[in-house]
């Protein structure tokens, strides 16, 4: 019991006493315990801190060992995702922030909130936002588990070695520089202890300068010195030394560095194009070979088709024609550039990118052995552009020599293909609307490489072909290393024309800036060596076309009858075509439904195989990122150029898309491929 007295302010007598009671034995012990805290509070406190403090050194030691490519290849996969578009840009850092402010704000609350539910819930919130970090470094590695592995769960010692031993070989990539990659397709038998052969060497160079992506194939027969062993065809290098000796092989040869490798097998092929929903093909004739035969069988109809996978497997080993090996190149080349021209079918799909990604490094052996790795490849792929794809392919003699079939090339023959994969012809430029005459422009001339005078070169050198050019000033802030041709929409024709010149460039089109000159700026940038290149013209074997030709007329009308379609066929012929076949069907579209198509294939006196294809499809991947457009006759045509040579020409009439196909090889003149086009007229 304890009595206090009760005082008012201001005075001095107080009002009133009162009396307390005792504290019971619990308040008392109550007090006690919390004395007791405070006083050892401090010593409790940095016993905690000095737990959370070696947490964090342990933490820190373990990612140093163990979490930092699991980290990069998490990095990897969020930088995938954004190249996809499906990632907003800003989440590359705003994910971080928000994680580490809703820490903060609920360690904050834990500390001095007194709503016990409410801190429930911040620790909730804290576990999982903590662990959404894990979760995507546990997706990352999961989604890499089988990169370099061959379908398996684990490899074998010799398949880790032969990985070893190849990225041995191979050339760091450098940065915002052009990455050659090295796809190896190895033919293995069911024969015990056969090494098996490479079928497929080809060299794909991505340039991001550029956009651009070349391809460079050689023969598997070529006779070639293979380091170490000696001369012999260029597929047995893989049967003496496996893809370390490919490499090796095709970097004596061609004197270009490989910076990347990637290996696969047949099962791994059509299983990638199943994954990628099939690939759009023209399928330039009838391609069959029976069962009963030595070698593989196939039945695959002409005609635009979407393709899958081990009938596309078979399109691209077939080497059963007019040339054997060298055309077999060109449809491999073929097949790659439509794959890379359809990415958009697949690209913006991330599941199937994914799946497509573990099926890659799931079923090859390579040097891309981590998303760190993969990630700058997919960016480069995704950036090239579709018109801008080149291909090069070396062709030699055929002899035999001590009883064997080889290829043989010159030195001068490697040489002039090794630049053609790395300086591509730019196709010609087409002109739309009135011309425009060179002098009817200015073209200004800056200096952006920092060696002295080489705008001045670049200006002396195109005035010298007509144009209206000067050097006007040194770009000492131009910040790209790659010639750039700046022109309003009205001078694009021209702008390529004057990149074309000056490859490696880019060409952008910029709207005019009120008060500034018109005309064409050229930013010149290190990547110009000081002397333009002139395109001389293509000469080509004479071509004539006789008109009103109507061959084969009333094959032509019958097949009209039997589809939906208006059916156009050439009234303009040249000696030496022959109809070899005509196909009314059905082609499944991008999505899902299926439209008329017709397809008729002529045959060339070189045995090669041109078409005239027709479909209701209006927007099939074949016609995106045409190199030009051209007015003949009232009639608007798109064309699609190879290089210097006009591949395919096509027009869109009566609700109908048409085309003129050329051969593999583009046999058919340029002119030619035109006027053939141009001659076409319904048939009824």
């Amino acid at each position: 019991m304890g009595n206090y007295r009760v005082y008012k302010a201001g005075e001095d007598e107080h009002v009133r006493e009162v009396t307390t009671a005792a504290p019971t034995p619990l308040e008392r012990a109550r007090g006690a315990r919390r004395r007791g805290r405070e006083r050892v509070g401090a010593p409790r406190n940095w016993w905690v801190w000095a737990l959370v403090a070696a947490a964090i050194a342990a933490a820190a030691v373990l990612y140093w060992f163990y979490g930092r490519e699991a980290v990069s290849n998490s990095r990897a996969a969020l930088d995938i995702v954004s190249a996809l578009d499906k990632v907003p840009g800003w989440a590359v850092v705003g994910a971080p922030v928000v994680v580490v402010v809703a820490v903060a704000v609920v360690t904050a609350y834990l500390a001095f909130g007194r709503h016990l539910a409410v801190k429930l819930i911040g620790v909730a919130v804290v576990v999982v936002v903590l662990a959404a970090p894990g979760i995507a470094v546990g997706f990352a590695n999961g989604l890499v588990a089988d990169v370099g592995q061959t379908g398996t769960a684990a490899k074998t010692a010799e398949e880790r070695s032969q990985i070893t031993e190849a990225d041995k070989t191979i050339d760091v990539p450098v940065a915002n520089k052009p990455m050659n990659i090295l796809l190896i397709g190895s033919d293995k038998s069911t024969v015990p202890g056969d090494p098996g052969r490479s079928d497929t060497q080809m060299l794909v160079r991505l340039d991001p300068e550029t956009k651009s992506i070349s391809m460079l194939s050689l023969p598997r027969d070529l006779r070639v010195d293979i380091p170490g062993v000696g001369y012999d065809k260029m597929n047995t290098a893989y049967s003496y030394g496996g893809p370390a000796l490919v490499i090796k092989t095709f970097k004596q040869l061609t004197g270009l560095p490989v910076n990347g490798w990637i290996e696969v097998n047949f099962s791994g092929f059509w299983h990638v194009v199943n994954i990628l929903g099939g690939i759009y093909l023209p399928i330039d004739h009838k391609y069959f070979v029976p069962a009963s035969a030595d070698y593989k069988s196939i039945n695959l109809e002409p005609g635009y088709q979407l393709v899958r996978g081990k009938q596309a497997l078979n399109y691209v080993r077939y080497r059963h024609d007019q040339k054997g090996d060298f055309t077999r190149m060109q449809r491999q080349q073929l097949f790659l550039r439509e794959v890379q021209r359809q990415s958009g079918r697949w690209s913006s799909d991330v599941t199937k990118v994914l799946k497509l990604i573990k099926a890659i490094t799931g079923e090859t052996k390579s040097s891309l052995s981590s998303l760190k790795k993969i990630e700058p490849l997919v960016g480069l792929a995704f950036e090239v552009d579709t018109s801008k794809v080149y291909q090069a392919h070396l062709e030699g003699d055929t002899p035999m020599l001590d009883g064997i079939s080889y290829v043989t090339a010159t030195d001068e023959q490697i040489a002039d293909v090794v630049d053609q994969f790395t300086n591509p012809t730019q196709p010609p430029v087409v002109t739309k609307g009135a011309k425009i005459g060179k002098k009817m422009y200015g073209v200004r001339v800056y200096n952006g490489s920092g060696i002295p005078g080489l705008a001045t070169t670049a200006a002396s050198q195109l005035s010298a072909q007509g144009y209206n050019a000067e050097a006007v000033a040194d770009a000492i802030e131009y910040p790209d290393k790659v010639t750039a041709v700046y022109a309003p929409k009205n001078l694009e024709a021209q702008a390529k024309a004057i990149a074309a010149m000056m490859w490696p460039s880019d060409v952008r089109i910029v709207k005019r800036v009120p008060g500034s000159l018109d005309g064409i700026s050229v930013f010149v940038a290190s990547s110009f060596d000081g002397a333009i290149v002139v395109s001389e013209e293509v000469v080509q074997e004479q071509q004539t076309l006789d008109k009103n030709q109507k061959v084969d007329w009333a094959t032509w009308q019958e097949y009209d009858k039997q589809t939906p379609l208006k059916l156009e066929a050439p009234t303009a012929w040249s000696s030496g075509f022959t109809y070899d076949q005509w196909r009314n069907y059905s082609i499944e579209t991008t999505d899902g439904k299926h439209s008329a198509a017709s397809v008729a294939v002529v045959q060339t006196s070189q045995y090669g195989y041109w078409s005239i294809q027709a479909m209701r499809w209006q927007d099939p991947p074949a016609i995106q990122n045409p190199s030009g457009t051209q007015t003949i006759g009232g009639r608007k045509f798109m064309l699609f150029y190879q290089g210097d040579h006009l591949h395919m020409v096509a027009w869109k009439e009566r609700g109908t898309l048409y085309w003129v196909l050329n051969t593999l090889d583009n046999q058919l003149s340029n002119d030619l491929m035109l006027g053939l086009a141009a001659s076409c007229k319904p048939v009824k």
